[in-house]
């Protein structure tokens, strides 16, 4: 419509538009000159002409309208039928969802009876088990829970026993050869010592000169050496007793200096002891440089390296404190190159994972804490740190390497005749070992004994008490308690023996 409106407006300004011109021709021609009918008649048919034109636009604009107006309502009508069907479809599937719903709800409801019905059940049959069973609940729990204790145990036993399996199929054949090449590799010399270091003598006149006029000689060598000298146990012999091994090796080079000089006295007594302590310090020096230089350490500290050269003085178990440091060196280096270990950690570890033990007479402590206390005082990797505190695994290894510093330690330690216990000592260990056992059998254990040295403990259990399986997990937790809490070169063999005998009488 606005076209048409459009349309009949431009006419009329074309019309107007056309009656100017006119006007203005008849203005400029001579309107005399020419007759006013065909001035009229010309007029009416341009007129008619635009006119029949617009009315000719006018329809066939009229047509496009109409034809596009059916085309919008034949769209309008489809677009209704299909939200017609859309809601038809809508309102079926509400209806299913109402009906769904109330199926569910009818279900819920059966669910809840079926529920309430199962636990009046359940009451019932419980009721009725107890009195079939003669059980309370407590009671049958209690007895549950020993059942399941019981086949906790046997799982336990049977994993124990896989893993062993397991471990020695894979491990035993290659540990073997490791350290068996590592072992045979490493020949180093042991010298026995005790707390005495013993100086032969020709005559007992030179016993008289040690002792001197009312004893001053001995009186001023014990107060400047701190040593005890003994000259009435044997008739061709001066003993020099002291617990400090470092003190005792001064007091057995002055005590040879005097003896050979043949004058003593208070002055030359003193004079000897301070050459023999000069002496004692180059040796100490010269024992560092030695182990250092085993540990391809060529840029120790210097109070470091006058520390470890004091092993030599220093014995435990009878064993020489520096040689057991050379043949953990050896030992862990050959270890770290099988296994692909850092092997100058493991060097360096090694030789100061004992160094403790030069200390332990003034410092309160087990020895592998001080030596790593000691490498933290000089600044050292913690990682080196652990690997020497952790060779008795009261601390947790956080390295390869710390386990190596490990074994070549056990391994050391543990060979035939390596070192020697005092009886007291031996004793000691021996009970403790024992009581380790009993304190994790109690009831259940009939006897423990401790044989190859303490290398080994058999333990005689109660058959009646304790399981196959049981015995297994005994065995373990009897090492683990061993292992934990006692002290003992090498290893402990468990053993737990469990008999059971049946005996007939024939009449």
């Amino acid at each position: 419509m606005e076209t048409v409106l459009f349309v009949v407006v431009a006419v009329i300004v074309t019309a107007i538009i056309v009656t100017l011109v006119l006007k203005y021709l008849f203005n400029w021609v001579n309107i005399n000159d020419i007759p006013s009918k065909v001035i009229e008649e010309a007029a009416e048919k341009l007129m008619k002409e635009k006119f029949d034109r617009a009315e000719s636009e006018i329809a066939e604009m009229k047509k496009r309208e109409e034809q596009r107006m059916k085309s919008v309502r034949r769209e309008n009508t489809e677009h209704e039928e299909m939200l017609i069907e859309r809601e038809k479809k809508l309102n079926k599937r509400s209806k299913l969802l109402d009906e769904k719903s109330d199926e569910l709800e009818a279900e819920d409801a059966k669910l809840k009876q079926g529920l309430k019905s199962l636990e009046q059940t359940r009451i019932q049959l419980k009721d009725q088990l107890e009195k079939i069973s003669s059980l309370s609940r407590e009671e049958a729990r209690e007895k549950l829970m020993k059942e399941i204790d019981q086949d906790l145990s046997e799982y336990k036993a049977r994993k124990i026993r896989s893993a062993e399996k397991m471990i020695e199929a894979e491990a035993d054949e290659k540990a073997q050869k490791i350290l068996v090449e590592s072992m045979q590799r490493i020949a180093t010399d042991y010298v026995g010592e005790t707390t005495t270091k013993v100086i032969k003598v020709d005559d007992d006149k030179v016993k008289g000169r040690v002792i001197g006029r009312e004893g001053r000689n001995i009186r001023a060598f014990e107060q400047l050496t701190g040593v005890d000298v003994i000259v009435d146990e044997s008739p061709d012999a001066i003993a020099l007793s002291s617990f400090d091994p470092l003190r005792r090796e001064i007091a057995y080079v002055a005590m040879t200096k005097l003896i050979g000089d043949g004058r003593i006295h208070p002055g030359s007594i003193e004079e000897a002891v301070q050459k023999a302590k000069n002496e004692i310090s180059k040796e100490i020096k010269k024992n560092g440089q030695i182990l250092s230089d085993e540990a391809d350490w060529p840029d120790i500290d210097i109070g470091l390296l006058k520390l470890i050269g004091k092993m030599k003085y220093r014995t435990s178990y009878g064993q020489s404190l520096m040689s057991h440091t050379i043949e953990v060196i050896r030992l862990a280096e050959v270890l770290a190159v099988e296994i692909g270990a850092d092997v100058q950690l493991v060097k360096r570890a090694a030789l100061l994972h004992d160094v403790g033990k030069v200390l332990t007479h003034k410092i309160d402590s087990p020895h592998h804490h001080i030596s790593g206390q000691v490498a933290r005082k000089y600044g050292l990797d913690e990682k080196l740190v652990n690997a020497i505190e952790a060779h008795h695994l009261d601390i947790e290894a956080i390295s390869p390497e710390a386990v190596v510093i490990y074994l070549a330690d056990a391994i050391s330690g543990s060979r035939p005749g390596a070192r020697k216990d005092s009886y007291e000592q031996y004793i000691q260990r021996i009970e403790g070992i024992e009581n380790a056992a009993k304190d994790i059998g109690k009831d259940k254990i009939d006897e423990v004994f401790a044989i190859k040295a303490g290398r080994e403990i058999r333990v005689i259990v109660k058959p009646n008490l304790v399981s196959d399986d049981e015995a297994k997990v005994m065995a373990k937790d009897i090492a683990e308690e061993i292992e934990k809490n006692q002290s003992y070169p090498g290893n402990v063999e468990v053993t737990v023996i469990r008999e059971t005998r049946a005996t007939g009488v024939a009449k």
